[in-house]
């Protein structure tokens, strides 16, 4: 006959359960006791960001907000008005809870499919990879909106990856070339809601990939067309609605188990 878990072991939370900690310094090291940690929430409020600051400093404006956002709270960055000249990714990871995190550029311009937009976040400087990167969040949306994001050749505009759900909507997203670059990417099981958008000059415009669900609702290119618009992977999905980016090689195309319906 099976036992239950608590027949099999002498642990405790009390002497088990801890983490290991030191100091930013390195002077205070130990230990403490899972059950002494207090989780601190945040509240409602917006870190605003200007053209000034370089992307190091506001990576550490991002990292500076407590990850506990709860039910109801909700954490607004705003970029304000400007030309952002980035040197490297820019990161929101690993915020959970309830609440909702918001990113946005200038929200009083046009809704819907524009590219005058106020706030240009221009990564030609050397992003890795990602321009705009949200991984790892389990808060209940999150939403960018109303920027331009500019990258370089093999460089994701903005990738949504593995938990949360997000909304990325009224954007205009750019690539300097159509190496191995990318608009919007949904990766890792994620969860995307994408309209109004305004693609230019991509490898692919919009991917879900690895398990990832995208819905694509009224985007459309501009400038130089993508190679192609919509391309599924991987088990990744998209959904469908009103106009999409056209490819000058292929509108849509899937593999390994993509779905475009």
């Amino acid at each position: 006959m099976a036992k239950k878990l608590n027949e099999l072991s002498t642990r405790t939370p009390e002497i088990d359960d801890y983490y290991y900690i030191s100091s930013n310094d390195g002077t205070v090291e130990g230990k403490v006791e899972l059950q002494d940690i207090t989780v601190i929430p945040e509240t409602s409020r917006t870190i605003n960001f200007t053209s000034s600051q370089t992307a190091a400093q506001i990576q550490a404006d991002i990292d500076a907000v407590g990850k506990y956002i709860p039910k109801g709270v909700i954490i607004i960055f705003q970029f304000g008005n400007g030309t952002y000249s980035l040197d490297s990714s820019l990161t929101f990871s690993f915020f959970y809870g309830g609440g909702q995190i918001v990113i946005y550029g200038d929200t009083s311009q046009t809704d819907g499919l524009h590219t005058n937009h106020n706030v240009h976040l221009d990564f030609s400087g050397g992003a890795s990879v990602v321009a705009l990167w949200a991984v790892h969040n389990r808060v209940s949306l999150i939403s960018v909106s109303h920027l331009k994001i500019t990258a370089n050749a093999n460089i994701i505009c903005l990738q949504c990856q593995r938990e949360g759900y997000y909304r990325v909507w009224y954007n205009y997203f750019i690539s300097n070339s159509k190496t191995g670059s990318f608009g919007l990417a949904a990766q890792d099981g994620s969860t995307v809601w994408s309209t109004d958008n305004y693609f230019n000059n991509h490898n692919i415009a919009i991917l879900s990939t690895q398990n990832a669900i995208l819905y694509s609702d009224t985007n459309d290119d501009t400038g130089t067309q993508p190679n192609t618009g919509l391309n599924a992977q991987s088990g990744g999905k998209i959904g469908k609605s009103s106009t999409q980016p056209s490819g000058s090689s292929t509108n849509e195309s899937t593999s390994t188990g993509g779905k475009i319906v």
